[in-house]
């Protein structure tokens, strides 16, 4: 993996991911069989981004791959990497594969011109895998805050495993899967509501004062969906919202059933608009 020298001043310390290592002659096809997207388009230079779902489509993990000669590095989610290697486990088999987690890395957030651009947006930036410290990098929730100005989610803040589809939570539109490449767990599924646009859901940015984290969205006084994620100021957030719902932008939605609560300015992302 490619390591910035000097290091960049200014990062992100994405102290809540973690590394995975995949490795022996069955490497390439045991990844590329059960992930989303198309493992061929992996070099030492760039990032893959996909997600490993339920055999009914449901959203289980997403990761970066990033390729090291023969082997294969997955940047996942710290807080649930043991449940994605018992999964990866269940489907080893007899595959010639090594499934071990990597100490001693440091996973940065880094601009443009530094580590491996995000496959996901431009805007996004780099990613920088490295043994070494960056001293004045910046804490994890600051690059929360930043995703959620792009309408981009993170993993387990705004995503629920096993309940979200891709299309919920726009990773369909964020480059995490390649529709011809051929089957992966939940194809299926996944492609069906793809060729027939089937999207009852999508992740939203939106603002408001004081906005609960978790809470119920209304529209009419019916449920049209829920706040996701919330920024550190607490004004912005991201919410998954009925697509229906935006269909009549002088229609409100609030985060209350009564008329007079608080109106959200919602706002699609830049990514999935027509």
């Amino acid at each position: 993996m490619k390591n910035q020298n000097p290091l960049p001043e200014l990062a992100v310390h994405l102290s809540d991911r973690v590394l995975l290592r995949i490795a022996g002659e069955d490497a390439f096809d045991f990844i590329q069989n059960i992930i989303t997207n198309d493992l061929k388009k992996s070099t030492p230079d760039n990032l893959v981004y996909a997600c490993l779902l339920t055999p009914q489509g449901g959203y289980l993990h997403d990761f970066f791959i990033a390729r090291e000669e023969s082997a294969f590095v997955l940047d996942c989610e710290a807080e649930r990497i043991d449940d994605l290697m018992k999964r990866l486990l269940m489907f080893k088999l007899r595959a010639k594969v090594t499934i071990e987690k990597m100490e001693g890395i440091n996973i940065y957030a880094v601009g443009a011109e530094e580590g491996l651009p995000d496959p996901r947006l431009p805007k996004l930036g780099g990613r920088l895998y490295t043994s070494e410290t960056i001293a004045k990098a910046k804490p994890v929730a600051v690059y929360h805050d930043f995703c959620i100005d792009f309408g981009v989610p993170c993993s387990g803040l705004s995503i629920v495993p096993q309940k979200d589809t891709m299309a919920d939570v726009n990773l369909d539109r964020l480059h995490a899967v390649s529709w011809d490449k051929g089957c992966f767990i939940g194809q299926e599924v996944a492609a069906r509501m793809y060729n027939r646009n089937i999207v009852k859901r999508r992740l939203y940015t939106v603002q408001g004062h004081g906005l609960p984290e978790g809470g119920k969205l209304y529209q009419n006084a019916k449920e049209v969906g829920e706040i996701r994620q919330i920024s550190s100021s607490g004004d912005k957030g991201l919410a998954q919202i009925k697509v229906t719902a935006l269909v009549n932008e002088t229609i409100p939605v609030l985060t209350a059933k009564e008329a007079g609560s608080e109106r959200l300015l919602v706002k699609t992302p830049d990514y999935i608009q027509p």
